[in-house]
């Protein structure tokens, strides 16, 4: 008895082509189950809740309609790490710019028509061992930087000015 008869079957009683299609099955199943049974290799590192102070300077009005609290904050340019905390706080002061005077003096002069922001916002964020903060454990978040952050209705370049670790040594 031959292995293939001149049909292209198998023992003559199944097509090569048939074989074929079941093995191709069979390495899909495999790679399903694998794909969907296989244990999870990243750890599983807990994030802390921080408490980080913004200052928008000499923003126009309409700002103090587009900020609300309980807004999510983003970066337009990092959108993949989803929100970098929620706005639980708003404090309005008038805005300042510095001035030249008539004597030669420089000095903070009322800024018209211009509103001084501070957020306070609520976040989660990786602690790391160097104690760098890490929003959504990508966005590194320091003192003193500036950065292009927005909401749902605004945009603006903020300056972190305060970071709280509630429960921590900051």
């Amino acid at each position: 008895m031959k292995i293939m008869d001149r049909d292209g079957r198998l023992f003559g009683k199944i097509s090569i082509v048939d074989v074929i299609v079941l093995l191709v099955v069979a390495v899909m199943v495999a790679a399903v189950y694998v794909k969907t049974h296989k244990p999870q290799t990243g750890s599983n590192v807990g994030t802390t809740t921080v408490v980080y102070q913004m200052e928008l300077e000499n923003q126009p009005e309409y700002m103090l309609d587009a900020i609300q609290v309980g807004d999510q904050m983003f970066d337009k340019e990092r959108s993949t790490g989803g929100s970098l905390g929620t706005i639980t706080d708003i404090q309005v002061s008038g805005g300042t710019y510095e001035g030249k005077l008539n004597d030669g003096t420089v000095a903070m002069l009322p800024a018209e028509d211009c509103y001084n922001i501070l957020l306070t916002i609520e976040g989660e964020a990786l602690i790391e061992g160097n104690g760098s903060v890490m929003l959504n454990r990508i966005y590194s978040l320091g003192v003193n930087s500036n950065r292009n952050f927005n909401t749902q209705y605004a945009n603006f370049v903020g300056t972190i000015v305060d970071l709280q670790i509630p429960g921590g040594d900051q």
